[in-house]
């Protein structure tokens, strides 16, 4: 699912991220990268943080209306609609990024393994793929919970079911149209629990030899019941 339905309210629906801290995480790990790629980029929360820290900035995502919003923002960077697993750029990049679980969301381990292999394709000799997962504890976490968030004039509730190795969440929007009437609107979206071992598995197949996987939010060494794990895999 390509989140379509939420595209117009994701940035006041998410407005509680700190993009900010997320960046100060994760851009360290980039090294001298000047050309950087963002993958799954959404509305392009991250990817105007990246310009604005003075990177060159290729933000690719396979939804029109998510890309349609980034590109109102002005962001001054080449937009692509793709799927990950098909990535296809015009050129090499330094360091690519994904961030908010995006490859949690390739429910198909050779989707995952594809992925990998198209960002290893597209990196330079030397780059580095720095991404965020959470964690298959994390996901079970969900199972029969659902959270709500009203934000913007839109009210939106989340349901999980976790059918191991899959978290599935039914996903209903209430927004105000034009006449300020109430419309209701459904999508379901599925995100699968990896295991590190399958990860780094998948990395080593792709290309990357070399993967630092951490806590997210303290740096410390990931262990398996952490939420949110930050890979860190570089290129020969």
């Amino acid at each position: 699912m390509a989140y379509d339905m939420l595209a117009r309210v994701y940035d006041s629906l998410m407005s509680h991220v700190d993009y900010e801290r997320w960046a100060d995480i994760m851009l360290p790990h980039a090294g001298g990268a000047r050309e950087v790629l963002d993958l799954a980029c959404g509305t392009g929360c991250f990817t105007e943080i990246l310009c604005r820290r003075g990177y060159d900035v290729v933000a690719v995502d396979i939804s029109e209306d998510m890309l349609a919003a980034a590109r109102g923002k002005g962001i001054p960077a080449l937009f692509l609609q793709q799927d990950m697993a098909r990535l296809d750029l015009y050129g090499t990049v330094g360091a690519a990024f994904g961030t908010m679980d995006s490859l949690n969301h390739l429910i198909k381990p050779r989707d995952l393994q594809k992925t990998l292999g198209r960002v290893s394709l597209f990196l330079e000799p030397g780059g580095v793929f720095i991404f965020d997962m959470l964690s298959e504890n994390a996901l079970r976490e969900r199972d029969g919970k659902s959270f709500s968030t009203e934000s913007g004039g839109a009210f939106c509730v989340w349901r999980s079911v976790w059918e191991a190795p899959l978290c599935r969440s039914r996903v209903t929007l209430f927004s105000m149209d034009g006449n300020k009437r109430w419309r209701r609107e459904d999508e379901t979206h599925a995100e699968r629990g990896y295991t590190q071992a399958e990860v780094r598995n998948a990395l080593s197949g792709a290309g990357f030899p070399s993967v630092e996987a951490y806590d997210m939010f303290t740096g410390r060494p990931a262990g398996e019941k952490d939420e949110r794990i930050l890979y860190v895999a570089r290129k020969p």
